[in-house]
């Protein structure tokens, strides 16, 4: 207990001495009358500052008959509320036979647990307590003004603004009316004034129809936040009447990390013939009702409780099965159909071949059924369903093959590794493949799958030191009963290359223009498909800059993107169209002038002072940056250091002229030029 104890305390200590940052939401809702605001803080310390301190509202008129305001006019036309803050206790007493008023009331101005226990002294539990008491209170607080526009109203959590212009479009900003000093994250609505906020039209409710019972779902997820509560109705008299299946609407309570976001409701109906009709509508924060649904009807459903049986299943003309069932005729009504599985053995899987809708049937005849067969029926309904427990035989006699395999696929690796793949058979009885193989069309194929594979991949050691480019493969499918279909077409594979093309010859690298031009020769085997230019500097890796494909004997490339006056070994070698590569060839290119460091140097003045920016090139580590600074025709004298890449001077005087220039300093203390 001790370390519980502990923990209780050092959690209070923590919250007391936790800087505070509050939370706030809006919404805004346009009509005729105007525009209504409502705000909510998102967590417990947040509602207990704005109970104590209040929010303020702030409206900002952005546009005005089409136009976007200017910055001083939109300020000039600034409206700021004085603290809205929750109604005293005298306020709320005509409303409280509301029971949400009474609720958010209760939550605000009900007693607060006792922080001592019945011996006095501090508790920590007792802390721990007060701590889930207050959270229930702001939970219920804001649960009450969701549901009641008078309940937030009273809580100080809405507002309407009358004042507004249909031509204009507005900014509003809530937050807590607490100190500058104190974080807080301001809540903005944007609304056009004259647009008039829509309702969202709801799908009609998915009913799923039990003993007395129907279960209705809402999909909410293209709902969003768009309504609180929702009221679900319904009619036993074609729509002539409806009335709310509870005398509390029904909100959504969803975890947050949820894929899905089904509201649920559930009504008792009086008996299971009656045909009833659903819709609901929802409600919003501020009290709108929403459009009504569309209407979902139905009637309850009697319990299934009797299973079918098969009292006959028999072969006809060796290629269909006829099956007939037997079921209590007082159960029709209490099922949906049936359905009829069959599985090729007795331990294998049970494949639904059959869903029926009608209560009434009791044959079905399997047009393409399997050599073996063991079929089982059942009777189901949106709740359950009843299988047969036992099965029923039927064998057909088999002297067809099956069909000859069709799109095969394949490839030789480099390593000889042949893999040959074909689409699979779809026979029920089928036992599996022969693979067949020839080195060329004239000759006859030979078995290279002694035993019978399953598999529908094919994979062998081929030899590549061989005269012979291609071979070829054939297969064929045997069911259970030896029955060979016939051989597939035949598959015609190639032998990969595994020699390496000739390397290519590097005439020599000139620079143009400030850039490498390098000049070769290509290589001179006949299957080369393109030739790979690589660069680097020294001690780095290759990048590989060009690929140039197969043209011409000789070749020349521009770098384009290298840098001007760094020094770069080039590479060059030819790859086949096997992907076989050639030895590398290098050479190395030394320009005639190094590389110089680059700035460019920016100066933009305003208001504030002078600001500065730069961009450098260099090949060196730069570490900092010194700014000189000269007013009118005096001399450049350090002004400032840096190591960002902007500033700016705020130290100007009116009238004055300045130049400015920067020197870079490099890691190893070196100092560059003066650029200006």
């Amino acid at each position: 207990m001790k370390y519980i104890t502990h923990i209780l305390l050092l959690m209070v200590a923590v919250q007391s001495l936790a800087q505070p940052h509050y939370h706030t939401q809006a919404k805004a809702c346009v009509t005729d009358e105007g525009v209504t605001l409502r705000w909510a803080p998102t967590d417990m310390q947040s509602w207990q500052a704005g109970m104590a301190n209040g929010y303020i509202v702030e409206r900002f008129t952005i546009m005005k008959d089409g136009e976007i305001l200017s910055v001083e006019d939109i300020a000039a036309q600034k409206i700021r509320t004085e603290p809205i803050k929750a109604k005293p206790v005298e306020a709320w007493e005509p409303f409280s036979d509301e029971k949400y008023v009474a609720i958010a009331a209760e939550c605000m101005y009900g007693d607060k647990p006792d922080m001592a226990e019945a011996g006095g002294g501090f508790s920590p539990m007792m802390a721990y307590r007060r701590h889930r008491a207050q959270q229930q209170r702001f939970s219920f607080a804001l649960y009450a003004a969701d549901m009641s526009p008078k309940a937030a109203e009273l809580s100080g959590l809405m507002m309407k603004d009358m004042s507004v212009s249909k031509d204009s479009k507005y900014l509003y900003k809530v937050f807590l009316a607490v100190a500058d000093t104190i974080q807080q994250d301001t809540a903005m609505v944007f609304v056009s004034a004259g647009v008039e906020t829509p309702m969202m039209n709801l799908q009609a409710p998915k009913v799923i129809w039990r003993d007395h019972i129907a279960d209705l779902q809402l999909d909410l997820t293209y709902c969003g936040d768009a309504y609180t509560s929702y009221i679900f109705e319904r009619s036993d008299n074609k729509g002539n009447s409806w009335s709310a299946i509870s005398d509390d609407p029904t909100i959504s309570i969803v975890p947050e990390d949820s894929h899905l976001n089904i509201l649920n409701a559930t009504d008792t109906l009086p008996d299971n013939n009656t045909v009833m009709q659903y819709r609901v509508y929802g409600i919003d924060c501020f009290g709108r009702k929403g459009p009504v649904s569309e209407v979902a009807e139905g009637h309850g459903a009697v319990p299934l409780t009797a299973t079918p049986y098969i009292v006959r299943s028999e072969a006809k003309d060796n290629n269909k099965v006829e099956i007939e069932w037997i079921f209590p005729e007082e159960q029709n009504g209490s099922v949906d159909g049936f359905r009829i599985y069959r599985q090729s053995g007795p331990k294998d899987r049970l494949k639904k071949i059959m869903e029926g809708r009608d209560a009434l049937q009791r044959t079905f005849v399997d047009n393409i059924p399997g050599m073996t067969n063991y079929y089982k029926v059942s009777a189901y309904n949106s709740e359950t369903e009843k299988l047969m427990a036992t099965v029923s035989y039927v064998g057909l006699v088999d002297s067809i093959p099956p069909a000859a395999p069709i799109k095969l696929v394949g490839t030789i690796d480099t390593t000889g590794i042949a893999t040959v793949k074909w689409k699979a058979n779809t026979e029920s009885d089928l036992a599996g493949y022969r693979v067949y193989m020839a080195n060329s069309l004239v000759e006859d194929f030979a078995l290279v799958t002694p035993s019978v594979i399953t598999d529908t991949v094919f994979t062998t050691k081929v030899n590549l030191n061989t005269l012979s480019h291609e071979i070829y493969y054939c297969v064929r499918a045997v069911d259970k009963r030896s029955n060979h279909s016939q051989p597939s077409a035949p598959l015609v594979l190639m032998r990969p290359d595994t020699i390496p093309p000739v390397a290519p010859v590097i005439e020599g690298i000139e620079e143009k223009r400030g850039r490498a031009v390098i000049r070769w020769t290509n290589s001179s085997s006949d299957d080369v498909a393109c030739h790979v230019i690589m660069r680097r500097e020294a001690e780095t890796a290759y990048d590989t800059i060009a690929t140039i494909p197969m043209s011409g004997g000789r070749e020349v490339f521009e770098d384009k993107k290298g840098v001007e006056g760094v020094s770069y070994i080039y590479a060059v070698f030819a790859q086949d169209k096997s992907g076989n590569c050639s030895r590398v060839v290098s050479r190395n290119y030394v320009p005639s002038s190094p590389l110089r460091d680059k700035v460019n140097f920016k100066t933009r003045r305003d208001a504030d002072g002078v600001h500065l920016s730069w961009t450098v090139v260099s090949r060196k580590q730069i570490v900092e940056y010194v700014i000189y600074r000269a007013e009118d025709d005096g001399e450049l004298l350090p002004y400032t250091r840096t190591d960002k890449t902007d500033c700016l001077d705020s130290q100007v005087k009116v009238g004055k002229k300045y130049r400015y220039a920067i020197r870079l300093v490099y890691a190893n203390g070196d100092e560059s030029e003066l650029f200006n």
